[in-house]
């Protein structure tokens, strides 16, 4: 018997953890406009740095940030997947800041149809 993950455990997480975010496809799809209605959960915490055996070395105390999307919204809405160099939205909220962020790594995909993405704000230079 075949087990979806998307369907059976990770639309229930998006239901409860996911955030809208607006999508400004420059790689994945050059030229096309920014679009809404796609959501992701947004992690934010410590860089942990580890050797080729996998034995942590060393915390930095800055931090990664990073996206997950269920696979199956984008490719059900007729989008191409999230490549490095777009550009997602996060409105604010109680526990984020918000902003605009450029991937800068990715996808990682699992085998349930979850893709990972490592995100940067997008800061604006100062004068």
């Amino acid at each position: 018997m075949v087990v979806s993950f998307s369907t059976l455990l990770y639309s229930h997480c998006f239901d409860m953890y996911a955030r809208p975010i607006t999508v400004t496809p420059l790689v994945s799809n050059p030229g096309a406009p920014a679009y809404v209605g796609m959501r992701a959960i947004f992690n934010s915490g410590p860089l942990t740095i580890t050797d080729e055996e996998g034995i942590v070395t060393a915390v930095i105390e800055d931090h990664e940030t990073i996206i997950d999307i269920r696979t199956i919204e984008f490719d059900d809405g007729g989008f191409a997947i999230l490549r490095q160099g777009d550009q997602v939205h996060f409105d604010a909220d109680t526990d984020i800041q918000g902003g605009d962020f450029k991937i800068t790594e990715g996808p990682e995909f699992n085998s349930g149809g979850q893709a990972t993405y490592y995100i940067q704000k997008i800061e604006t230079a100062a004068p």
